[in-house]
């Protein structure tokens, strides 16, 4: 189905189950967007690669941006934040909807799409997660399985163990694929009894580490692995995959392949294939240099 039938069709349905006064989506210069505060919500996609091959791309991870019009500042976070509990669930939605719908032209690639679902919506779903979103990966032509949901792990929700864990469950059931990413700002005891609890209560596809973590990795590291360690001990024992991100630098890349990650995702690759590529091109007498490549 074409991009403008699939916008005007998730516009009518979103608009009667949401009872809004006009239609949440419009397409500019060919992507799909939408406004939530007076912020202009759009879609940002990140390479995620494999980790002995950057060069080659399994998936996209579909991020927010919302930038104020005076600034060029991000906030898509404070989005979230500043959403009512009741209306969380709306919102996690309708991003979804706009990655998904953004998706289009390099969902035929066959790679994954990871798509990030707030904590505060896994807990504002009572049951079925996922149902919801069936209608839309099957409208837009996606298997459940190559759509990954990622959820953030951090000490906010760890008296929600227990609804976090069925509300995973619950993806996984309808045959989404899932990933873990833990907060990067959490302190070591919770790594060490809140996230390997986690792991062994469920087994995502994926766990994510943030290059955020890198330098208390790197402590632990010298440490010999005494604390955080065990989680990353106790990943290679399961049925999951490690997606080490955030990689800025060679010394990030080193360190990264340090831990045996499958996958990887980071800056430092983009720029890495640019610079090989106008070498070759330049080595090839060739005097036109090509654009930073992009997802």
């Amino acid at each position: 189905m074409p991009l403008r039938d699939l916008t005007e069709y998730f516009n009518q349905r979103i608009t009667e189950q949401q009872g809004l006064a006009e239609p949440p989506l419009f397409i500019k210069a060919g992507r799909v967007e939408s406004r939530v505060g007076g912020l202009p919500l759009a879609t940002e996609f990140h390479p995620i690669r494999l980790a002995h091959s950057p060069s080659t791309i399994v998936g996209h991870d579909a991020t927010l941006r919302a930038f104020p019009p005076e600034t060029s500042q991000s906030v898509s976070a404070k989005v979230f934040h500043m959403a009512e509990s009741d209306s969380i669930v709306n919102l996690d939605r309708l991003c979804r909807t706009i990655h998904m719908l953004n998706y289009l032209p390099i969902s035929h690639e066959s790679g994954y799409l990871f798509l990030h679902v707030h904590p505060r919506h896994v807990l504002g779903v009572k049951h079925d997660h996922g149902a919801y979103f069936e209608d839309v990966i099957f409208r837009c032509g996606l298997p459940p399985r190559r759509v990954v949901i990622s959820v953030t792990i951090s000490p906010l929700y760890d008296r929600q163990f227990t609804r976090l864990l069925a509300g995973m469950k619950n993806y996984q059931k309808r045959g989404y694929s899932t990933a873990i990413k833990f907060d990067e700002k959490a302190d070591e005891p919770f790594f060490e009894r809140y996230c390997i609890d986690f792991l062994h209560h469920i087994t995502p596809d994926f766990v994510r580490l943030d290059g955020k973590l890198f330098s208390k990795l790197r402590r632990s590291e010298e440490a010999e692995y005494s604390k955080n360690a065990s989680l990353l001990s106790v990943l290679p024992r399961l049925d999951t995959e490690l997606l080490v991100e955030g990689i800025k630098t060679e010394d990030d890349d080193q360190f990264a392949k340090s831990l045996h990650p499958s996958y990887v995702k980071g800056e430092y690759y983009e720029l890495e294939l640019y610079q090989n590529q106008v070498g070759l091109d330049q080595s090839q007498g060739g005097s036109k240099l090509r654009s930073l490549p992009t997802a």
